[in-house]
């Protein structure tokens, strides 16, 4: 059976003294996934536009290796370590989608 990506997107709405904070801390958060099993993809975006949001992408082999990594020790470390109490001081609004991924492409693999 194929399974498909899953894409996880986090949108953090940082207050303007705090955003060097919040992108290091995304920028943090994407290098502890980097060897969970299932991990595709990590991405930290930081916006052109002025008061845009930092935007983090994750792509997963499938829902559920990310809902594996959800529930591992790994991820209960992330949360247990203080840092979403400190994320939540320095945001005003913090946005979480997920999405199954039904298209793509990239640019090896036109065949």
């Amino acid at each position: 059976m194929k399974t498909e990506p899953y894409l996880v997107s986090e949108s953090y709405f940082p207050k303007e003294e705090h955003f060097e904070e919040v992108m290091d801390m995304l920028k943090e958060t994407s290098q502890m996934i980097r060897t969970q099993d299932g991990a595709l993809m990590s991405m930290s975006l930081k916006p052109e536009q002025k008061n845009g949001p930092i935007t983090g992408i994750s792509l997963w082999e499938s829902r559920e290796k990310f809902l594996q990594f959800m529930k591992s020790e790994h991820a209960e470390k992330i949360m247990k370590s203080g840092l979403s109490a400190k994320v939540k001081e320095w945001t005003t609004d913090i946005k979480a989608n997920l999405y199954s991924v039904e298209q793509a492409w990239h640019v090896g693999s036109h065949d």
